[in-house]
């Protein structure tokens, strides 16, 4: 049960402060358009940014961010040893990642042909 409530709160804390920092203001939106993580999102799954509702991306974006993390949490939270939990979370990041942007780009290269 505390993992649960761990998970919730982590994912809670996080999803929040992305959602006020990136989705929410005008210059969060105007760095997010020119970062990293949208110009991934258009070089690996071919996402065309002219047809993309980018507030709603973000916002998924800021979702699967917040789920990445709060599992990562989560998980390590389980460990004791401080050089396990490094070893731990960077070897459940990275598959996270890439299963979470493989499902969210491939479902909105799924939307952009409707």
């Amino acid at each position: 049960m505390n993992y649960i409530i761990t998970f919730i709160i982590s994912f809670l804390i996080i999803y929040i402060i992305y959602l006020l920092i990136v989705v929410k203001r005008e210059k969060g939106l105007k760095k997010f358009k020119e970062g990293k993580q949208l110009a991934y999102f258009k070089q690996v799954y071919k996402i065309d940014v002219e047809k993309l509702n980018i507030k709603k991306f973000a916002n998924s974006l800021a979702v699967s961010n917040a789920f990445i993390m709060a599992t990562t949490i989560t998980i390590i939270e389980l460990l004791n040893n401080i050089i396990l939990k490094m070893i731990v979370g960077f070897i459940t990041l990275i598959p996270l990642m890439l299963i979470t942007y493989t499902v969210l780009g491939k479902t909105y290269k799924k939307k952009e042909g409707k």
